[in-house]
């Protein structure tokens, strides 16, 4: 019947006919008018999202991530083999040449006109800028929608079919970033922005139109917008940023901001996104074609009546980039830098979170980067504990569940015994590294769905079985010794990036 139907109409093209009933609609109302007006400035010039951002947002650009890549190699010495300690630090010296230039370089850019309208959308009022903000984040996804979308079909499908297809799998990989284009790019390229005012003098005026950025963006990661913390394309972390948001955050909670801290790690496309937003009622970004690069920060604020108890004043949920087996990854540097993603966030939780999905095909490299994960934090006396949840898991009987998690410690267990570096370091077994109970700190979860989406009713047994995950976790919480507030979190994070 609904076939046959000719007065097919859009839901867009719905509103015409509610105004004609004499229903009023919000779209017509003086905020929402204005927040289209801002998106419509910067999303009319978007006809290539590459194009578009190495023109728009060229701080985040070449130059960053040449930077981010000296600064880090600066730090950690990578690349010196055998050589000595003193003498590879001599040929650093060499790029410190190169290290000011592309700082200068950096600070010449200018904010550009979709920056503009970009910070004229969100500097309003807290009406308009969250009408800005969600009707920006839906136009992008519709812009990129189609791009993303087939890339990133190919790439799965490379991975389940052709998986020997490494080169073509990294080139797609490396399409994907270079395609997509979200809110988090424009936060990314204000953080990029205040940081090169925060070198210029006190009286230029384009560092005193950054000062109110820090404050602004504070209390929207209060209002529940994620903050980026390690920049997944550039591998680095916009220290004099990410402090000075924290720092004023902070300040708006009075000081009272004592954390407690989840992260989730596991391979990509595991739903650790999903998972995070169902169970805390988060919005990490997981629209289709989507994949979390780099890590983000949320937080929870904790009810008065419970802090005494959880020992905190705020819950940090920290999502992390999914783990791509070494042969997955573009290049060595990227291999580096999912460990150091993983082992940092490991070694700023309280609990981890652990997803393990069910392809087989590259569970022991995932295994192989969570056990270096956690091996590396032993050095600083870091045990974390940890929860490992097994994805998509509804059509395996209990039986079989179980022999899985048990293989799976026993896989972890193996790799650890045929390693000379952990037996030099007296580590025998998983438990030797991790707080980790088989039996209760193993977990099944089923799919999202009943079904195909978008028609698929959610399932309940996954509800049922991220509240028991919830509880659990919340429970260990209370457990753990407090750890700090921001600002010792600030300082963990600064001491953590640079040693890993």
């Amino acid at each position: 019947m609904l076939e046959k139907c000719r007065n097919k109409v859009s839901v867009a093209n719905q509103a015409d006919r509610a105004r004609w009933c004499g229903i009023l609609v919000d779209e017509d109302g003086d905020d929402c008018q204005s927040a289209w007006k801002n998106v419509n400035k910067i999303t009319k010039h978007i006809t290539n999202t590459s194009e578009f951002k190495d023109k728009q947002l060229p701080c985040q650009g070449h130059i960053w991530k040449r930077l981010s890549r000296l600064e880090t190699e600066c730090w950690r010495m990578w690349k010196a083999g055998n050589q000595k300690t003193e003498d590879y630090r001599k040929s650093l010296k060499a790029k410190e040449d190169e290290l000011d230039e592309l700082k200068r370089k950096q600070q010449r850019f200018e904010m550009t006109a979709s920056m503009i309208s970009f910070l004229q959308g969100v500097v309003t009022s807290e009406v308009q800028s969250y009408y800005f903000l969600k009707w920006l984040e839906t136009e992008l996804d519709d812009l990129s929608q189609h791009q993303l979308s087939s890339l990133q079909d190919q790439y799965k499908d490379l991975l389940q079919k052709s998986p020997q297809k490494t080169e073509k799998i990294a080139e797609i990989d490396k399409q994907i970033s270079a395609c997509s284009l979200r809110l988090e790019h424009f936060f990314r390229e204000c953080g990029q922005l205040y940081e090169c005012a925060s070198y210029m003098p006190q009286y230029s005026c384009r560092r005193k139109n950054m000062e109110q950025l820090p404050a602004l963006y504070a209390q929207m990661l209060l209002d529940g917008f994620p903050l980026e913390l390690v920049d997944g394309d550039a591998v680095s972390i916009p220290m004099k940023w990410i402090t000075d948001v924290l720092h004023k955050l902070h300040c708006i909670m009075h000081s009272n901001s004592k954390l407690k801290i989840i992260t989730v790690i596991g391979p990509e496309n595991s739903g650790k996104s999903t998972l995070l937003n169902t169970m805390f009622g988060v919005r990490f970004a997981v629209s289709k074609g989507t994949c979390t690069r780099g890590a983000f920060i949320q937080l929870i604020n904790v009810s008065k009546d419970v802090r005494e108890e959880l020992g905190c004043d705020c819950i940090m949920i920290i999502d992390t980039e999914g783990l791509k087996p070494h042969l997955m990854v573009q290049d060595d540097f990227s291999h580096e830098h999912d460990k150091d993603v993983a082992s940092l966030a490991v070694a700023l939780s309280d609990t981890t979170i652990v997803t393990v999905s069910r392809d087989n095909s590259t569970e022991k490299d995932i295994l192989e980067m969570l056990l270096n994960a956690f091996t590396r934090l032993k050095d600083v006396g870091k045990k974390p504990l940890c929860h490992f949840v097994h994805t998509n898991m509804s059509d395996m009987p209990i039986v079989e569940r179980k022999k899985r998690s048990k293989d799976m410690v026993e896989q972890l267990n193996e790799m650890i015994r045929k390693d000379a570096k952990m037996k030099k370091a007296n580590i025998t077994r998983i438990t030797d590294v991790i707080k980790f109970d088989p039996d209760t700190c193993s977990w099944c979860i089923p799919p999202v769905w009943r079904g195909t989406p978008p028609m698929a009713p959610f399932s309940v047994d996954y509800s049922e079985t991220v509240y028991a995950l919830k509880k659990r976790l919340i429970g260990d919480l209370a457990k753990c010794k407090e750890r700090g507030d921001l600002m010792h979190f600030i300082r963990r994070v600064s001491t953590l990036w640079k040693a890993l």
